[in-house]
């Protein structure tokens, strides 16, 4: 079943006059095949390559991408057994299996080995294989590109200098990436390097079950590297945090129903490695949730600047109508002098939306905020951050009081929405599963009849010009 957005399920983000709508799309970039140890079930799935486990893929629900990145060595048969000439043939099995608009398909490499002070790292954008190895059987030189093993420094470097490409930090350990066989030298030990900075994108906040052989969507890992995650920003690095499956088994997109979330304009490979790039993206328990976290109308991966107090919204919505236990809103800076890493500044119970402003910042330092979402039902979703600084004199904005207002009260059978300018604009109500119950266009004000409504959560989406706002409506006597 393919998950089809609606309007509703839009946000839209303005620069300038111009208007971009970001969709969701539901996916996986942490997978292996026959290439090298995965699709360890191919005797009975009767699928070994990367064009199967695309086939596979593009039945589960609430998945609209998939990234294979196979290991990037061969060490043994099997373990993982990975060798040169592998990569092209992965490369053009997902540009032979990609449907733009459909399905996006992706193919990389997981680098590295997992001993101590080592780690593995996901890299897209990288046409040739980047490795270690000689004297590999039917091959001799494993690699394309040599970067020395355990070299993490020139492994970021490298991807760095490489246009479109990226790192995303696989199942981190504290004292994974060393540059000198130590935890001292780890790179959440380390000062910040802005070479690093460039190439690493994100981690996830599960990984796994790596051997799961569940189809059933319900096989979850309950570890997390969200700790690791608020290390990596205290030490000045710009990161997203998203989700993993790591499959190794013929089971993609269905083991859990976890997923990585990005926000792109459309589904095509170019967006959905443009969204990753820009750190658009989130990590969910939850196969269909969506997070929508903006600061200032910027995004969340953004990195932006003003002078005003910055004002931050939160929505949870959930095509299933499992409601958020509680919102949360987390804020740190670079180095920050108490050692403390990011701290929870605003919680939000029992609300599918929240906005909150922060009056306690100083000019000249660059803040970081990002969200975290719990259901009712316990599953977690974390959102990427936004960065912020603020330039003195920082002032209250001014669109504070002249935006978009809705009036009414739980208890009667109207709502008026009043617009900032005497200009048309659009409006919409929605129920809280997505349908759209009334829509019209009005000038100045317009007055919504909610007499039919039963009790519950409803939602009134506004938009004019460059102004775009959501309200919750609560009804409780109809």
């Amino acid at each position: 079943m393919k998950k089809q957005t609606l309007l509703f399920y839009a946000i839209l983000i303005y620069t300038g006059s111009l208007a971009q709508v970001l969709n969701h799309y539901y996916g996986n970039l942490h997978a292996h095949t026959g290439f090298s140890d995965g699709n360890k079930d191919s005797s009975v799935s009767g699928v070994s390559n990367p064009s199967g486990s695309y086939a596979f893929a593009k039945l589960s629900q609430n998945f609209d991408f998939l990234g294979i990145s196979e290991h990037n060595h061969y060490s043994s048969p099997g373990n993982p057994g990975f060798k040169l000439p592998r990569y092209q043939d992965g490369l053009n099995m997902a540009a032979a299996s990609n449907q733009e608009g459909q399905f996006v398909c992706l193919f990389g490499m997981e680098w590295g080995v997992s001993s101590s002070y080592n780690g593995h790292v996901l890299v897209y954008g990288v046409n040739q294989l980047m490795g270690w190895e000689i004297g590999i059987p039917g091959v001799g030189t494993n690699y394309s590109i040599f970067n020395a093993k355990s070299d993490y420094d020139g492994l970021f470097k490298k991807v760095k200098n490489i246009s479109g490409a990226f790192c995303y930090l696989a199942h981190p350990y504290v004292t994974d990436f060393s540059t000198g066989a130590s935890a001292a030298t780890a790179l959440a030990y380390s000062p910040y390097n802005a070479a690093y900075d460039s190439a690493i994108i994100g981690l996830p906040l599960r990984s796994g079950l790596a051997f799961s052989t569940s189809q059933n969507y319900d096989d979850y890992s309950f570890g997390n590297y969200f700790d690791y995650f608020k290390r990596l920003l205290y030490v000045g690095y710009h990161l997203g945090i998203g989700y993993d499956h790591d499959n190794h088994y013929t089971n993609f997109g269905r083991s859990n129903g976890g997923r990585l979330v990005v926000m792109a304009p459309t589904l095509s490979r170019q967006d959905i490695m443009d969204a990753m790039r820009s750190m658009r993206f989130y990590g969910s328990d939850d196969p269909n949730a969506e997070l929508h976290f903006t600061l200032e109308n910027n995004p969340m991966g953004s990195i932006c600047s003003g002078s005003v107090y910055p004002s931050i919204s939160v929505q949870h919505i959930d095509r299933d109508g499992e409601l958020a236990d509680s919102i949360k809103i987390w804020r740190g800076f670079k180095n920050d002098p108490s050692g403390q890493y990011a701290q929870v500044v605003h919680i939000q119970r029992q609300s599918d939306i929240t906005q909150w402003t922060d009056y306690g910042i100083q000019s000249g330092i660059e803040y970081y905020y990002f969200t975290e979402v719990k259901q009712n039902d316990g599953q977690w979703i974390a959102g990427s951050p936004i960065w912020y600084t603020a330039s003195a004199p920082v002032t209250i904005a001014e669109s504070t009081n002249t935006g978009p207002k809705l009036l009414y009260r739980n208890d009667v059978s109207r709502a008026t929405l009043c617009a900032p300018a005497e200009d048309f604009f659009n409006y919409s109500l929605y129920a809280l599963d997505g349908r759209c119950l009334v829509k019209g266009q009005a000038q100045g004000q317009v007055t919504i009849n909610l007499h039919a409504l039963e009790t519950g959560v409803y939602w009134i989406l506004f938009t004019q010009h460059t102004i775009t706002k959501t309200f919750p409506l609560v009804i409780t006597n109809p």
